[in-house]
This record gives structure tokens, C-alpha cells and sequence, in this order.
């Protein structure tokens, strides 16, 4: 076998305990659990050492129970990219499909479709065999997606696939439905505690101890029926010892008394083989031989052998390679031991073992060992063989900073992960090293994006310049920090309105660093679905962030960043006017930023910035403009010019200071960042319009206008529209026809309809409400509105207050619209459609709009929910 981190993870988590000799036969229980072909879930809740893998373990061997498999969780899988793929490798012996389904898992990481898969893999297990999963250690599961996900498996896994689930915890999932129906099995805690019956027979039976029925009862008594307590009892006495002072059931272990009553007791080698063993998280053969002078395969087998004949706390992880870890007690206690030898003799262990796990390529434990032994000079070295992967980056922090300065790469991905974490202090120290050092060379640029973070001057959020594509490729990184060093290129770009070139940079930045670390994956569609928000692509947008979440469980060591996910995601259903989930958002990302104590500037103005936004677009003005008044009092140090929606809002609603207005006209007078921005040039000219300077106000809109159509941005073209319409309508004198206000409404509909950007409408309710309704009532005869367009249209006037005058029943679908209705619902692409209809994408397209049309809906999810209330599906 290979000793790769990954291949050892998988034949571990993947392979069923074998019951330990002589084990108890629990009848009780065992009967319970023959009930399993009746029941979907099994759950077996138990706290560490109650024996609950024990009790599985033997019943299965006991029942010679078929089509088992097992899946054993830890905090490095339990998100939903991980857990599915080593749930697929443990039910692929029961597919039949040569691992093409596995295959597929494993090699799309990013999948936006996992309940598609998940359909297909569902799919696969009905049939008229059996099939019994068990999930060992299910309190892990806490992620939410995953934990979406797996409620979808479960509402929908056929009736011959069976789970049992082992959990420290409640179920991660809600099970109501399965105990309604009667398929739920739970047995709790109290119910593996051993009777007093089961309690001796343990110890007599499978631990071997021949005390007198008194000492045995004693040991019984103390145990309290916890099996972990009655293993330890066992351990005192195989080591010739006894004690009366057993600890109750759930309790933690002295270490006075496994010194005295169970390392005292064994001989001097094997206590020198735990001590030097005990801080280590698996070892085998060749890591001893490797630490202890002549140390034979043999002798490392035989020293197993004693071990578990005195009953300690040894755990087998792989039988067949002779791979071992101790429980958790013992190994907590080993490793004060460890710690107490000399500094020379710890730190020749850590060069061994780091060593020998760098030969098996498991580089992370490698690296930690390194990183005990203060051996910097090899944690660079291995870190730099790693090109970039985020399991060393922990590792290059704890590197002093003179020593980590030696390899500017390595620098910036200790920057880049501080920053993924928000620690801003130590962020601060590597930023104001990389200004020593390279402030005027372009790998300072690596760096320079992040002071937003930490410094702004005259008010004035800093700017940093784009880079050439020339610079990008010539500056030495390696392609983890040269794709990071792009995607936040691309912001840069960004700000220029140059939106294809942003977008181009962004996914460059992902090819390059494809495959090496999943923090660049959730960076880049991070970004990207700002890119996308900005140009009006909401549902492109969506897609990033979704595609951005896949990858957020794996890197749980940097999620102070996390916040921008949940902002961006909230920005764009504020866009869309779906505000009940922009608000589950928020409080996501509130709850994250008190949870991990998070208090930074730029993170803190920007919840209290989302905060107001919604109060603006419930209708609470009043109390929108009370926040952002305390904005602009909490943090005096930023340009007011920070907050240009929140103005913007302000001047929708007509509620903006003369003397505010008077301070934005004069801040983008005096600073390039923001002047030529497109929201920024729409609030220039509101308040030019408000102050009577219509000419100049038309100007600046109309530059928007042909800027907007040139570059494709549909959100500032609809924002442009409406605000010509509003100032059309607002002049004294009446200046154009009623015929070009018109189209300007038309070309917003249009434009807003396909990624629904309902939230300029809302802003100008009072202004467009009367314009809409009238475009509705004459929708009917008007051929310039699409059926999708005037649908859209019916929402404008919904969201504006109004309600629509006409009700328009769906007409009666075509056979082959039905058939694209029922796809729709799987929620698959127009490719995926066509495949399986055997038509062109085009046509897809054509159906779909036809479907919007005679439904009234304007997006596929409406679509689907208007046809299911409607029994069309």
C-alpha cells in the first residue's frame, strides 16, 4: 500500500472494525437492532467510550449481516464535496458501475448540481437487495449545505437502503418524518450502558480477569456501566495492580493514576515506546524501526500483541498495514510525558517521525512535527514543495518572520492566509515588511490590494493600480499567490469598469491554480459573482457563489474571510428585492463576525451598511436614514463617497442633506477612485438634478447610458434608464415625448427581466408605479414586450406597491413544453435539456420563454413552483 495522506484516509474511513475477541453478546440490544430491514435509520447517540461502535461491530459480525459498508467521519470530511465523495467509494461495491459514478464525484469538485448526483447515485441503490450504511461519528456533520444535501438523500433513498448512524450528538438532520412512518430505531446512551449482567460478563469474558465475584463487582459497581471505565478497570488489573478509586462513568482520567496503576506497571521499553510514541496521530512499523534503534517488523508486532493483552488503549486503524493510533485518553497523557524528556531527545523524535511521514506523504503531519522541533528551515523547505496548498499555510505562520522573508512566495501565502482569517495584526507586520523590502517592485502588489483593511487616506479608501498581463506573468510567485495576485487584479480592473477583462483575470487566476488549494476556488467566485452583481448578471452571479460555498467546509481555518461570502450573496438578493433570504444572510455573516470575535472596520461598516440597505428597501426610511446617520458618526475617518448606495438610496427617497450633497459633489470633484464609477456619476447627477443643473445632470446619465450598452452592463443601464425617466418627468418644462420615455422603460424591462433587477424599480416606486401599470393594462396588444418581459413587468408593479389589472390565466401547454416543464424542474441546464430531449439548445430556449410566457413568470424557479401549485407537474 501506498502511504499517501489521501489513500490512508480512505482505506481507514472506509473499513469496518472487526469486533474484538471474545466480545459480549447484548441480546437486548442485538434484538432491537434486527429490526434494521424494517427501519430506514438506526441511531445509536452515546457518548466517547460507550460502546457503541463496539455494539455495531459485533452485531454485524453476529448477524452475518450482507451489503454493509462504513464510513467513519472526522472534521476533515464533513463537507459536502468530501463526505459525498467517500460516501460514493464506501456504496460503490453495491452500484455495479465499475466507479463511474466515484469517477465523476472525484473529479468534479466544483459541481453546482450535487442533489443531480445525488438523484443518479439514489438512482442506482434501488433495487430489490439490502443495503445497510453505517456512519460512524455523525456529530461531525454540521455543515449546512452538507446537511441540505443529506436531508434531500435521505427524504429520498429507497426503501432497501438502510443507515445506521453513531453520533456523540442529536441527529444532524431532521428525522420526524422517518419516526412519523415508524422507520426510526433510536437507542440512546442510557440503553448501551451494560446491566450489571453484561458488566461482569465483559470482564470476565473478554477482558479475562479471574478476580473473586467481589473484586469483579467492585469494578462492575465503579464502572457504572460505561464500557470505556470497565477497559480501564481491566487495563489496572492486567498490569498486576488494583484500585478501588475508578472513575465514574464519564469522567476524566488522573494522570497520577495511569501513572501508577497502569505505566508503572509495564517494563521500561514498553514504557519508552509509548512515551515516544504517544504525540504522534498514527504510527506503524517503519516509523518505529525509524525511532528505536533495531526495531524489527517482528518486534513491532509483538510489542501490539502485548499491548492488547493488557488492555490499553490501542486503536488499530488498518489491520492489514498495521497502522495504530491510542484513544484519546491515553494519548492526551502520553503526550505530558513526551513533553517532560529532554529538549535534545524531543527534538531527535520530531526529525525521525517528520521525516518518515514526508516519505509517506503525509506532509501535514510532517510539518507539524517540524514545527514542534522549531526546525523552521525544513517546514520552508516542505512548504515550498507543496506549491501553495493550504495544509501547510497554519504551519508557515507559526515561521519567525525574518526566516519566512527568506522566500517572498511562502511570505505571501502566510499574508494571504492571516488575511483569510482577518487577523489583521499579523497581516499588518508581513504587509509592513513587504513595504520595507519591495515597496517599488511589483511583488509588493501582492500585498498592496489588502489596505483597505488597515489604512485609508484623507478620508479616501486607497487605490491600487491594475497590473499588465506582461507584469502578472513576470513576477516571481508561484501560481497559488499569482492566482490570488489576479483575482484581486481583476478588482482593479473592476473599478476601471472594465468588466471582460476582470472577468478573463479571475478565471485565468483559477486555471492556474486549479487543483492546489481550495481557498482560491472560494476567492475567485467570490469575486467573480461581484464582477457578475456589478454588470447586472445576477444569475451568473448566483452561480459563482454557489459554486463558491462547495468549497468553503475544507477550508474551515480560514473563515474569518467567509464574511464577504455571506455580503456578496445578501448584495445580490437586494438586487433582486428577495429579502427574506438577503436577511438569513446577514445574519449569518453577523453571527460569524461575534462568533469569532471579528471586529474590524471595513467588516463592521460593511454589516451596518447591508443593515441599512434593508431598512431602505422595506420601506423604513425613517430608520434607515437614523442608521446610516450613525454610520457616518461611527466611522468619520472614511469619505462619505464609501457609502454611495446607501446615498444614492438617500436620494431616491429624497432625503438627502443639502449640506451631504454639497460634500459628494465636492469629494468626486477631488479624487479619480470614484468619479468615473457609473454609481457614483448616477448620484452625481440626482443631485445635480435636485440642485437645478438638469443639462449637466442629463449628461452624466446619458455617459452612463452609452457606457452601459458599449460594455454590456445591464444593472447601471436599468439604473440609467430609470433615472432619465425620473428626471424626464420631474422637469418643469416638458422636454422630450412621452413616446422616448416609453422605450427608456421598455429597454429597463427588457434589461432586467432575465436576471430579474427589480431594486431600481422599487427605488423609483412613486415615480414609475403609474407608467407601469399603464404599460401593463396595453401589454396585451404591444409587441414590444416579450410574455417574459411583461410577466417581469407584473412583478415591477407588485414590488412597487401596486397590483396588476389584468389576471392571466396559463394557457394549455404544448406536449413537448411539458416535457421541458418536468426537466426544469430537475433544475439541469439548456445543454442538459437538449441531451435528453434530443432537441437544439435553441429550441430549449424557445420553449422555455414560451413557458414563461404562458405561466406569466419571468425565471425557471418560478416557473416550477407556479406549475406545481397550478398540478402541471
Amino acid at each position: 500500500m501506498e502511504h499517501s495522506s489521501d489513500i490512508l484516509l480512505l482505506t481507514t474511513k472506509l473499513k469496518i472494525p472487526a469486533p474484538r475477541k471474545n466480545y459480549i453478546v447484548r441480546h437486548g440490544l442485538f434484538e432491537q437492532l434486527s429490526k434494521c430491514r424494517d427501519m430506514g435509520i438506526i441511531f445509536l447517540s452515546g457518548g466517547a467510550g460507550t460502546g457503541k461502535t463496539t455494539l455495531l461491530s459485533s452485531f454485524i459480525h453476529e448477524k452475518k449481516l450482507k451489503n454493509v459498508c462504513w464510513l467513519s467521519l472526522d472534521l476533515a470530511n464533513t463537507n459536502v464535496y468530501s463526505f459525498w465523495h467517500y460516501f460514493t467509494a464506501s456504496v460503490s461495491p453495491f452500484l455495479q458501475d465499475e466507479g463511474k459514478l466515484l469517477d465523476l464525484m472525484r473529479t468534479n469538485p466544483d459541481t453546482k448540481y450535487m442533489e443531480n448526483l445525488l438523484i443518479t447515485l439514489i438512482n442506482r441503490l434501488w433495487g430489490e437487495e439490502e443495503y445497510y450504511m453505517v456512519l460512524d461519528d455523525v456529530h461531525y456533520i454540521c455543515d449546512e449545505a452538507l446537511i441540505r444535501t443529506f436531508d434531500f438523500f435521505i427524504e429520498s433513498m429507497p426503501s432497501n437502503f438502510h443507515f445506521f448512524m453513531l453520533s456523540r450528538e442529536d441527529p444532524p438532520v431532521y428525522l420526524g418524518p422517518m419516526a412519523v412512518s415508524g422507520r426510526l430505531l433510536f437507542i440512546d446512551g442510557k440503553q448501551l450502558q451494560l446491566t450489571k449482567e453484561e458488566g461482569i460478563a465483559f470482564l470476565k469474558d473478554t477482558m479475562k480477569l479471574a478476580d473473586s465475584d467481589e473484586e469483579l463487582n467492585q469494578l462492575n459497581h465503579y464502572a457504572e456501566g460505561w464500557i470505556g471505565g470497565l477497559q480501564l478497570a481491566a487495563a489496572a488489573k492486567a498490569a498486576g495492580k488494583y484500585s478501588g478509586q475508578l472513575l465514574r462513568a464519564g469522567g476524566g482520567i488522573a494522570s497520577q493514576y495511569l501513572t501508577r496503576e497502569i505505566i508503572d506497571a509495564l517494563t521500561e521499553k514498553e514504557q519508552d515506546f509509548l512515551i515516544k510514541t504517544g504525540y504522534l496521530s498514527y504510527f506503524d512499523a517503519d516509523i518505529c524501526n525509524r525511532l528505536f534503534m533495531g526495531f524489527t517488523k517482528p518486534d513491532f508486532d509483538q510489542m501490539m500483541e502485548r499491548f492488547m493483552e493488557k488492555n490499553l488503549f490501542l486503536i488499530c486503524l488498518d489491520e492489514q498495514n498495521g497502522i495504530y493510533r491510542y484513544h484519546n485518553i491515553l494519548s492526551e497523557y502520553l503526550k505530558q510525558q513526551f513533553l517532560c524528556l529532554s529538549e535534545e531527545q524531543k527534538a531527535e523524535c520530531y526529525r525521525i517521525t517528520a521525516g518518515a511521514f514526508e516519505e509517506k506523504g503525509d506532509y501535514e503531519e510532517a510539518l507539524r512535527e517540524y514545527c514542534e522541533a522549531g526546525n523552521y528551515k525544513e517546514v520552508l523547505r516542505l512548504a515550498k514543495s507543496m506549491e501553495g496548498r493550504i495544509e501547510a499555510w497554519n504551519y508557515l505562520d507559526q515561521v519567525p518572520i525574518e526566516l519566512l522573508f527568506q522566500d517572498t512566495d511562502l511570505a505571501a501565502q502566510c499574508f494571504i492566509y492571516n488575511l483569510g482569517n482577518l487577523n489583521m495584526e499579523r497581516c499588518h507586520v508581513i504587509y509592513e515588511k513587504f513595504k520595507e523590502l519591495y515597496e517599488d517592485s511589483d511583488l509588493f502588489s501582492i500585498v498592496d490590494f489588502a489596505q483597505i483593511y488597515f489604512t485609508n487616506e484623507n478620508g479616501i479608501l486607497p487605490q491600487y493600480p491594475a497590473l499588465t498581463d506582461k507584469q502578472i506573468e513576470q513576477v516571481p510567485y508561484g501560481p497559488v499567490v499569482k492566482a490570488v495576485l489576479l483575482i484581486e487584479n481583476a478588482g482593479a480592473l473592476l473599478e476601471k469598469m472594465l468588466y471582460e477583462e476582470a472577468e478573463n483575470c479571475i478565471i485565468k487566476g483559477i486555471k492556474i491554480a486549479a487543483g492546489l488549494n481550495p481557498f482560491i476556488g472560494f476567492f475567485a467566485y467570490n469575486q467573480l459573482g461581484q464582477v457578475y452583481e456589478e454588470m447586472g448578471r445576477l444569475n451568473d452571479s448566483f452561480s459563482c457563489y454557489a459554486k463558491s460555498k462547495e468549497v468553503l467546509k475544507p477550508i474551515s481555518g480560514l473563515m474569518g474571510i467567509e464574511t464577504n461570502y455571506y455580503f456578496g450573496l445578501a448584495g445580490v438578493y437586494m438586487r433582486r428585492m428577495e429579502l427574506e433570504q438577503a436577511e438569513i444572510e446577514l445574519e449569518y455573516s453577523k453571527r460569524l463576525l461575534e462568533e469569532r470575535h471579528i471586529h474590524v472596520d471595513i467588516t463592521d461598516m460593511t454589516l451596518a451598511y447591508h443593515l441599512a440597505e434593508m431598512k431602505f428597501l422595506h420601506g423604513d426610511n425613517d430608520t434607515a436614514v437614523s442608521y446610516v446617520d450613525g454610520i457616518l458618526s461611527e466611522y468619520p475617518n472614511y469619505s462619505v463617497l464609501t457609502l454611495g448606495r446607501l446615498l444614492y438610496e438617500l436620494a431616491c427617497i429624497d432625503r438627502l442633506p443639502e449640506s451631504l450633497s454639497d460634500k459628494i459633489l465636492k469629494e468626486l470633484d477631488a479624487t479619480n477612485k470614484y468619479s468615473q464609477q457609473p454609481l457614483m456619476k448616477l448620484l452625481r447627477g440626482r443631485i445635480l438634478f435636485k440642485f437645478g443643473n438638469t443639462a449637466e445632470a442629463l449628461k452624466e446619465t446619458e455617459e452612463i447610458l452609452t457606457s452601459s450598452r458599449l460594455k454590456h452592463n445591464k444593472l447601471r443601464l436599468v439604473e440609467a434608464d430609470i433615472l432619465k425617466i425620473y428626471m424626464f418627468l420631474h422637469m418643469p418644462v416638458k422636454a422630450t415625448s412621452q413616446r422616448e420615455i416609453n422605450n427608456l422603460l421598455v429597454e429597463a424591462v427588457h434589461y432586467a427581466q432575465e436576471d430579474r433587477i427589480l431594486m431600481p424599480f422599487y427605488l423609483d416606486r412613486d415615480t414609475l408605479l403609474p407608467m407601469l401599470n399603464e404599460m401593463y393594462q396595453k401589454s396585451a396588444g404591444n409587441q414590444l414586450l416579450s410574455g417574459a418581459e411583461t410577466a417581469f413587468l407584473g412583478e415591477c408593479i407588485v414590488i412597487c406597491g401596486g397590483q396588476t389589472v389584468k389576471e392571466s390565466k396559463p394557457e394549455l401547454l404544448s406536449a413537448r413544453e411539458y416535457e421541458v416543464l418536468n426537466q426544469l424542474a430537475l433544475g439541469i441546464t439548456n445543454r442538459e435539456i437538449a441531451e435528453n430531449l434530443c432537441i437544439s439548445q435553441a429550441t430549449v430556449k424557445t420553449h422555455v420563454l414560451s413557458i414563461f410566457s404562458k405561466l406569466g413568470v419571468s425565471s425557471r424557479m418560478l416557473a416550477v413552483e407556479k406549475a406545481r401549485k397550478e398540478g402541471l407537474i
